[in-house]
């Protein structure tokens, strides 16, 4: 009994101290109406989706450096056929190899369109690691893909997260931040970033097209500020897809050596 009270008092000190680093933040006036998708969501028809407002979408390539979900690649393709807008994510995994993860991504991707949204980096968990070399590890994920694409990948994670995690490093401040906070309009935001630019908040959703729930999610700003953060040159994008091909290919004979 004598251990619960500086037990209380400690979980106290740690819940104060993730509260000091984030801030309820409200969007804007304008947002724009989006989900996110996996395997779990079963197959999902496009057409009525888009139908019921739905004007984005984030479609999960893989958890780490497993399987690709077996729905991706039908998500990716349809999505954009039925003229909703459409990001990649990837449940990042510190304790597996960032590259090997960012390389999974790239390739189950392709080339980047005109329109597209660029990449999600997804961190809700250390995998062991400290809070350095959780940083490192994103680190260097964010560098291959942008290397990859040509733009600054989207970072999803939660304030809690976020903080006792990856220490509310600074670094990806100017990157967009994809923020999760369930059942609330201004959702808790790591202090790392000014604003948000996407809230996930809810995970029980109902859309037509979708059976079951779905992850509802809100753009902060209106559909034209949406399009200004896509892909604009489909040339420019095919040339890094390209250049990253190659480079892998390099960094493959070098290790069969």
């Amino acid at each position: 009994m004598r251990l619960i009270a500086p037990l209380v008092v400690g979980l106290v000190v740690v819940a104060m101290a993730s509260e000091a680093f984030a801030r309820s933040r409200c969007g804007g006036r304008n947002r724009v109406r989006g989900i996110d998708v996996s395997k779990w969501q079963g197959a999902v028809d496009w057409k009525r989706v888009a139908r019921a407002g739905v004007r984005f979408a984030f479609i999960r390539v893989s958890d780490g450096t497993n399987p690709t979900d077996p729905t991706f690649a039908t998500n990716w393709q349809k999505a954009r056929a039925a003229r909703i807008t459409r990001g990649a994510y990837q449940y990042f995994r510190p304790d597996q190899d960032p590259i090997e993860q960012a390389d999974r991504l790239i390739a189950q991707m392709g080339p980047l369109r005109r329109g597209d949204l660029p990449p999600v980096l997804d961190l809700e968990t250390s995998g062991g690691k400290t809070k350095r070399q959780v940083v490192a590890r994103v680190r260097k994920w964010i560098k291959r893909v942008k290397s990859a694409t040509g733009v600054d990948p989207i970072i999803y994670t939660n304030a809690k997260s976020w903080i006792e995690i990856a220490g509310n490093n600074r670094s990806w401040r100017r990157s967009p931040l994809w923020v999760a906070h369930f059942g609330v309009r201004c959702p808790m935001t790591p202090t790392a970033w000014r604003r948000w630019t996407f809230h996930q908040h809810s995970e029980t959703g109902q859309v037509g097209g979708i059976r079951g729930a779905v992850d509802l999610n809100d753009f902060n700003g209106t559909r034209a500020q949406l399009r200004r953060l896509t892909v604009k040159s489909e040339r420019k994008a095919r040339a890094r897809y390209r250049a990253w091909k190659r480079k892998r290919a390099r960094e493959r004979r070098r290790a069969r050596r």
